[in-house]
C-alpha cells in the first residue's frame, strides 16, 4: 500500500515537471525570438534556480547570449559546461545544439584542431545515441568538413563529410517543407561553399554552389518565402560564383556575374559593399575594392574597431588602398589602426577581467549548487530511511568531508583557470601586434623594382621576428633614380605604421621635389611631433651623368665600391624626427660607370648567429671586399653579400629586419 502511494506521488509530480519544462521552454524561446538576450540570461538563471530548466539547458542558453553579445570567452565556458551537464536523455537535443554551437565558435576563431578534438567525439556520440537526424547535427558534419579543410587544405578530404551533410539536409526537407528547414540547408551550404573558397577549391565550391542555387530556386516557390531574405542570399550566391570563377582563372564569366549581383538591393548595403570585396580584392578591381571599404565603419557599427575586426577587415582596407594607389586613405587608415589599438587591447582586457569575474562566480556557484543538491538528497534520505539517526549522521559526515574535497578542487580549478587566462592573453596580445607589424611590412615592400639598361639595382628586406622597422624604397622620374633606406628606433605596429607613412611621404614627395635635403627635412617635419627616432638616407642619381646627389641623416655610411671599398663621403646629421625646423645638409659625388653603392640598415650589422656572436661594421665591410674580389658584377655581389649573410647566421632567427642595395651603372 505505502509503495503504491509513492509511486502514484512520483508520477503526478513527474506530470506537474514535465508541465512546468515546457512553460520554460516557451518562456526561452520567446526571448530568443525577441533577441532579448539579457531576458535569455536572467530566465536561464531563475529557471534554472526553480528546477524548471535542466543545467545543461540552461549553460547553452547562457552561451548562446554571451555569443550574441560578442563575450565569447563566456560562451565557450557556458558551452562547455553544457556539454559536461548534458548526460540525461531529455538533454541530448541541447547536447547536439551546443556541440554545433561550440564547433562554429572554435571555427570562427580558426582553432580547427580544437574545433575537431571536440566535435567529431560529440558526432559519434549523436550518431550512438541515434540523434542524427536534426538541423543541428547536419550542421555539426559541415562545421568538422570545413574545420579539416582549414587543417589539411584538401578539400577532397573533407567531401563525404559535405556530401552526408547535404544529403542529410535534403532529407529533412522532403520529410518537414517548411521555411526553417530550407534556411537551414542554405546556411550549411553558404558554410561548405566559403570553407572551398578560402582553401582556394574553386571548382569544389562551383559545385556546392549550384546546389546552393538550386535550394534558394526551391526556396523562392514557397508561398511564405521572404523578399529581403531571398535577395540577399541571391547576393551571397552571386558573390561566391564570380569568387570561384576568377580563382578558376574564368574573369569575363566572374565580371558579367558581379554585374547580376550589382542588380540586387543587398548589394547597395554596407554588409553587401564588404562582401563584394572578396571578388573585387580577387580580380585585383582594387579602386571598386577601396570605394567599397569606405562602408566598413557602418558596416561594423557599434562593434568599432575590435582587435578581431583590425586583423580580419581594417587591414585588409589598408592593403586594397595602397594597391589602388591611394596613399593618402592608406595612411589614414593606418593612423586609425594605432590610434584604435590601444583601445582595441583595453577594451579586450576589460571584457577579460568582466568574464573572468563572471567565471569564478558561475563556479562558486556551481559548488553551491552541488552542495544544495547534496543537502536535498540528505533530506530525502532521512525522509525515506526514518528516524536512523546514526546512519544518517554517518552519511553527512562522509558528504562533508567529499564537499570539502570538491570546494578545494574549485578553488585549485579558479586558481590554474585565472592564471592560464592571463598567460593566454598576454601571448594573444603579443602574437596579434606581431601579425599586424608584419601585414603592414608585407603591405609597402616593393615587390618589381625598375628596369632599365644604364642601371643595376638590387635589394633585399628580410623580415625579422620583431618585423617592421625598416624601410626600402626606389622611383625612377625623368631619367633620375629617387631611393632610400631608413631605420625606426623601434619595433612592432608602431614602427611598422611609421615606416609606412614615411615610406608613402617618400615617394609622394619625389613626384614634385628633386633635392634630397628637402625631402629628408619634409620627412623630419611630419614624424617630429610623432617623437619616434629613425636613420634615413635619401640619394638621387642622375643615370645620364652619374651624379648622385644625396642627404645622410644618422643611417650608416653607405659603402663606395669600384676595385676597392671605401666609405661615401661626409658626415650625418641629426636624426629624423629629433626636433622640428632641423636642417639637413645636402652633398653630392659623381658615381662612375661600373662603381657600385651599397647600402644596408643597422639589421646587417647586428646579426648574431648560433653562439650570439654580432656581425658588426667591420665584418660588413670585409665581407662586401671579398665578394667585390671575388666578382666585381653587382648581381654577383649582391647574391654574395646574401650567402655571406646566411652562412654566418646558420639558420638562427634574427630579431631586427635586414634591408640591403646595390645600386650601380653598368659600364
Amino acid at each position: 500500500m505505502t509503495l503504491a502511494v509513492v509511486s502514484m506521488v512520483i508520477a503526478c509530480g513527474d506530470m506537474k515537471q514535465n508541465a512546468q519544462n515546457d512553460q520554460a521552454d516557451h518562456q526561452m524561446e520567446a526571448a530568443y525570438r525577441s533577441k532579448d538576450y539579457g531576458r535569455l540570461m536572467s530566465l536561464a538563471d531563475s529557471l534554472e534556480a526553480v528546477g524548471e530548466l535542466t543545467q545543461a539547458k540552461a549553460y547553452y542558453w547562457r552561451g548562446y547570449a554571451s555569443d550574441k553579445t560578442r563575450q565569447l570567452r563566456m560562451a565557450e565556458f557556458y558551452w562547455r559546461a553544457s556539454l559536461e551537464a548534458a548526460t540525461a536523455e531529455k538533454d541530448y537535443d541541447t547536447y547536439a545544439k551546443t556541440a554545433s554551437r561550440m564547433a562554429n565558435l572554435l571555427m570562427l576563431r580558426h582553432d580547427y584542431e580544437g574545433a575537431l578534438k571536440m566535435a567529431e567525439p560529440a558526432a559519434e556520440r549523436l550518431e550512438a545515441l541515434k540523434c542524427d537526424t536534426t538541423s543541428d547535427y547536419v550542421n555539426l558534419l559541415i562545421y568538422i568538413g570545413c574545420c579539416q579543410a582549414g587543417v589539411a587544405n584538401i578539400a577532397n578530404e573533407t567531401a563525404d563529410g559535405f556530401d552526408r551533410a547535404y544529403k542529410k539536409h535534403l532529407e529533412n526537407i522532403e520529410k518537414n517543407r517548411t521555411d526553417e528547414a530550407y534556411k537551414d540547408a542554405i546556411a550549411g551550404l553558404i558554410n561548405i561553399v566559403v570553407a572551398c573558397n578560402v582553401t582556394e577549391h574553386y571548382q569544389a565550391a562551383l559545385k556546392w554552389n549550384g546546389h546552393f542555387g538550386e535550394l534558394l530556386s526551391e526556396y523562392e516557390q514557397r508561398p511564405t518565402s521572404s523578399k529581403d531574405y531571398l535577395d540577399k542570399q541571391l547576393a551571397r550566391f552571386n558573390i561566391y560564383q564570380a569568387q570561384a570563377l576568377e580563382g578558376l582563372g574564368k574573369s569575363e564569366e566572374a565580371g558579367k556575374v558581379y554585374e547580376a549581383f550589382l542588380t540586387t538591393d543587398f548589394s547597395k548595403t554596407p554588409e553587401g559593399r564588404i562582401l563584394a570585396n572578396d571578388y573585387l580584392v580577387a580580380a585585383k578591381r582594387w579602386d571598386e575594392a577601396a570605394f567599397n571599404y569606405r562602408s566598413l565603419d557602418a558596416h561594423l557599427g557599434s562593434a568599432g574597431y575590435t582587435i578581431d575586426n583590425i586583423k580580419n577587415l581594417v587591414l585588409r582596407k589598408f592593403r586594397t588602398n595602397i594597391q589602388a594607389g591611394r596613399l593618402d586613405s592608406a595612411m589614414n587608415v593606418s593612423l586609425m589602426i594605432c590610434d584604435s589599438l590601444g583601445n582595441a587591447f583595453e577594451q579586450a582586457d576589460r571584457l577579460e577581467a568582466e568574464e573572468q569575474a563572471i567565471i569564478v562566480k558561475k563556479v562558486e556557484e556551481l559548488a553551491q549548487s552541488e552542495s544544495k543538491a547534496t543537502r536535498q538528497r540528505q533530506y530525502m534520505m532521512m525522509g525515506i530511511v526514518g528516524l536512523v539517526f546514526l546512519m544518517i549522521i554517518a552519511y553527512m559526515l562522509w558528504r562533508r568531508s567529499i564537499n570539502h574535497r570538491h570546494k578545494q578542487k574549485h578553488l585549485d580549478l579558479k586558481m590554474a583557470y585565472g592564471q592560464l587566462e592571463e598567460a593566454t592573453s598576454m601571448k594573444e596580445r603579443e602574437l596579434t601586434a606581431l601579425r599586424i607589424a608584419q601585414d603592414i611590412r608585407q603591405s609597402i615592400q616593393p615587390s618589381i623594382l625598375p628596369q632599365r639598361h644604364d642601371l643595376s639595382l638590387y635589394t633585399s628586406l628580410v623580415p625579422g621576428q620583431l618585423t617592421g622597422n625598416d624601410l626600402c624604397e626606389t622611383i625612377i622620374r625623368d631619367d633620375r633614380l629617387f631611393f632610400c633606406v631608413g631605420n625606426t628606433l623601434g619595433e612592432g605596429v608602431q614602427a611598422a605604421v611609421t615606416m609606412a607613412m614615411v615610406g608613402a611621404q617618400f615617394r609622394s614627395l619625389t613626384a614634385f621635389e628633386s633635392a634630397p635635403d628637402r625631402i629628408v627635412s619634409a620627412i623630419n617635419e611630419t614624424q617630429a611631433e610623432s617623437q619616434r627616432k629613425m636613420t634615413l638616407f635619401v640619394g638621387v642619381l642622375d643615370l645620364t651623368t652619374g651624379r648622385l646627389a644625396y642627404c645622410n641623416a644618422a643611417h650608416h655610411v653607405p659603402l663606395v665600391m669600384d676595385t676597392e671599398v671605401s666609405l661615401l663621403s661626409g658626415d650625418p646629421d641629426q636624426p629624423v624626427g629629433a626636433q622640428p625646423g632641423l636642417v639637413f645638409t645636402p652633398q653630392e659625388m659623381t658615381l662612375a660607370s661600373g662603381s657600385m653603392l651599397f647600402l644596408y640598415t643597422d639589421g646587417l650589422t647586428k646579426v648574431q648567429n648560433a653562439s650570439q656572436k654580432v656581425l658588426g661594421e667591420k665584418a660588413v665591410r670585409g665581407a662586401a671586399l671579398q665578394a667585390l674580389k671575388l666578382n666585381p658584377s653587382p648581381k654577383a655581389f649582391f647574391d654574395q653579400m646574401l650567402a655571406g649573410v646566411d652562412a654566418f647566421t646558420g639558420g638562427t632567427k634574427q630579431r631586427d629586419d635586414i634591408t640591403m642595395m646595390v645600386v650601380c651603372r653598368p659600364q
